[in-house]
């Protein structure tokens, strides 16, 4: 840092706030429901430091772009090829070749700068299924704000150049951001995207500009600046929780808060110096390295153990602790003082440590994960677990993401099943419809049909709008699938059922979609939910063949746990098709379940991905199995549907 620059130890120990924060979120402290926002605290600050630093050294008339980058190289790079190293040995050791590829792939997608990016087209959100078993996920935050180095000291240096100055511009700048964060809130790119954080960043920014032109007039108003933020700032981490809409104006108390405790502390006072006291500030001092650590070490854990007991989280945070304190002192210590010129730096701590990252994940990306770590033996079971875990695509959308369809679409991007056929069945629904799409692919083939899906994350076939309410994207979907219905011969709807004390509303909007779909002349087709409990038992197979299990432990699904989780559901949907004769229900769940129990796999095929989604190649399979036992529902051309759906109900 800049040498005009003097140093503030209670910026230190805001960062030790935010870092506990997110820690102990991460570790599972329900009483600290919002510590992720200790992530946009960091954000926050470093808005605030860089343009500090540029701010001094442009009025000095000693600021490069050079220097810049040389002191973010050396401030960043070095602890993370640590990082890099040792995950990537973890995860060669721990991760099947699905989970390996997309971690392969995150790896190199941060040393590109872009693992936000990577994680808004991949994942579920930072809050989705099984994002906290992602070793990497927490880069996400690094490429935010490599991506923000490299954007903002070029326009600052502009700003500031022009005789109007650049707090109003940043302002504005920061209004702008904060209203297209709030505007796409819900899409799960708002959580990674520097679109969507610049808002944070600026505040810090504004709050530097804020400071250098007009600083606190006493300490006793610098004082009640930094207290009223703290207090803003700690009660955010606290009543903030994972189901708000997030970042959005919900971000705004812990980075106004975090913004004015910068500010304040522009002029010595007693609440600043309470943050400045010499434990504080010493956790401020690794900060970086603790956050850069202490997340693949829960997310490891999580992976082999599943759970992580409080005794567990408890031995990682020290663990993190450790080798925070060990990289500073080993790693960024020396390298922030290591004579080097900007593209020496660059060469050692980036482009030799990215070329070696860049080519694993190519490798990884052609041999589909490196199965090979794994012995022969176990093989076709780990094969079995599904890459496809996340909706992407033009197909297969993120919760929220709806814009417009059209059927010339569907036909050309989204059409599956038997080859040169027009389509006439059509699927759509939530994931789970995606996770039986290639059993649809297997029943459409054997007819000689082809189908086409769309499909939307967390959007239920049976959503629709009510009381004049403006739709929402998952409800203008689903109308405009209804509106094609007529296009099609077959229409299928697969969504998680899960209404439970909801039956009869339920009931009444499930019947609405039937009656729509019949009255354009299509055959509705409901698939009932796949047996799941609310434990998730999708690895426990593949954990007694690794041998981290003992090799008697049951992986079984028990029926009376499945019955009390999708049973009333069920009932619903057999009521809905005796009194419509015209419809067909695909129950999935005879050709896995015997007796009291559900099986989780068939042989060396692993059925689920997670608690409730099906592996492709186990669906493709008991799509199979179902038209050679019951029969193809989509082969019923001619016959009366009543005699379709009959012998279907025999087998119920």
């Amino acid at each position: 840092m800049s040498a005009a620059l003097a140093y503030r130890p209670d910026v230190d120990g805001l960062r030790a706030v935010a870092v506990l924060s997110v820690l102990a979120f991460h570790a599972g402290a329900a009483v600290l429901p919002g510590g992720f926002a200790g992530v946009d605290i960091f954000f926050v600050i470093s808005g605030f430091l860089i343009t500090q630093l540029i701010c001094a050294e442009a009025a000095a008339g000693s600021f490069t772009l050079g220097g810049f980058y040389l002191r973010r190289v050396r401030r960043i790079l070095p602890a993370y090829i640590a990082v890099s190293l040792a995950t990537l040995a973890a995860a060669s050791w721990l991760l099947i070749p699905s989970d390996y590829l997309l971690y392969t792939t995150s790896l190199a997608a941060s040393w590109g700068f872009a693992a936000n990016v990577f994680f808004s087209l991949s994942s579920w959100g930072y809050f989705g299924q099984r994002s906290e078993e992602y070793p990497l996920l927490h880069t996400w935050s690094l490429s935010v704000e490599e991506q923000f180095y490299f954007l903002f000291p070029l326009l600052l240096v502009w700003l500031l150049r022009r005789r109007r100055g650049a707090l109003l511009p940043l302002a504005l700048m920061c209004a702008a951001g904060l209203a297209l964060s709030e505007w796409r809130v819900e899409r799960v790119g708002s959580y990674f995207l520097l679109p969507y954080r610049a808002h944070e960043l600026l505040l810090g920014a504004l709050a530097a500009l804020a400071a250098r032109a007009r600083p606190p007039a006493s300490a006793r108003a610098a004082g009640w600046c930094t207290g009223v933020g703290l207090a803003l700032a700690g009660a955010s981490l606290f009543l903030l929780h994972r189901e708000l809409r997030f970042p959005g104006l919900h971000s705004l108390a812990p980075c106004v808060g975090a913004a004015l405790v910068l500010y304040g502390g522009a002029r010595p006072n007693r609440v600043s110096a309470w943050l400045a006291v010499r434990p504080m500030v010493a956790v401020g001092l690794i900060s970086y390295s603790l956050y850069l650590w202490h997340w693949p070490l829960f997310a490891f854990l999580r992976y082999r153990y599943g759970d992580v007991t409080p005794a567990m989280a408890a031995g990682a945070a020290l663990a993190a602790f450790a080798l925070a304190a060990l990289s500073y002192r080993y790693i960024e210590q020396p390298a922030r003082h290591a004579r080097l010129t900007l593209p020496r730096a660059a060469v050692r701590y980036y482009a030799a440590p990215a070329a070696l990252f860049l080519a694993v994940g190519a490798w990884s990306w052609i041999s589909a994960g490196i199965p090979a770590r794994f012995p022969p033996a176990t093989r076709a079971l780990i094969a079995s677990y599904s890459f496809e875990r996340d909706l992407s695509g033009d197909c297969a959308l993120k919760s929220g993401e709806f814009q417009t369809v059209s059927l010339e679409r569907l036909a050309r991007q989204c059409a599956f099943g038997a080859e040169g056929e027009a389509p006439t069945v059509l699927l759509y629904g939530d994931s789970h419809a995606n996770h039986f799409k290639p059993f649809v692919e297997a029943l459409a083939r054997r007819a000689g049909r082809r189908a086409v899906y769309f499909v939307e994350g967390s959007c239920s076939a049976d959503d629709l709008p009510e009381d004049g309410a403006p739709p929402t994207a998952c409800q203008r979907r689903n109308l405009a699938m209804l509106d094609l219905a007529g296009r099609f011969r077959y229409v299928v709807l697969g969504t998680l059922w899960k209404y439970q004390g909801q039956e009869d509303q339920f009931a009444r909007r499930l019947e609405q979609v039937v009656a729509r779909i019949t009255a354009a002349g299509a055959v509705p087709v409901l698939f009932k939910t796949a047996p799941w409990t609310y434990s998730d038992h999708s690895r426990c197979v593949l954990h007694r063949a690794r041998g981290w299990i003992a090799a008697a432990t049951p992986c079984t699904l028990a029926r009376a746990e499945v019955d009390r989780a999708i049973g009333r559901m069920d009932a619903v949907l057999d009521t809905l098709a005796r009194r419509h004769p015209g419809v067909l229900v695909i129950d999935p769940k005879p050709l896995t379940c015997s007796g009291a129990l559900c099986a989780t796999s068939v042989g060396q095929l692993a059925l689920y991905k997670d608690a409730n989604h099906l592996n492709a190649p186990a669906a493709r399979v008991l799509g199979e199995q179902y038209a050679a036992r019951f029969g193809n529902p989509f082969q019923a051309v001619t016959a009366p549907i009543a005699t379709v759906t009959s012998r279907l109900d025999g087998h119920q």
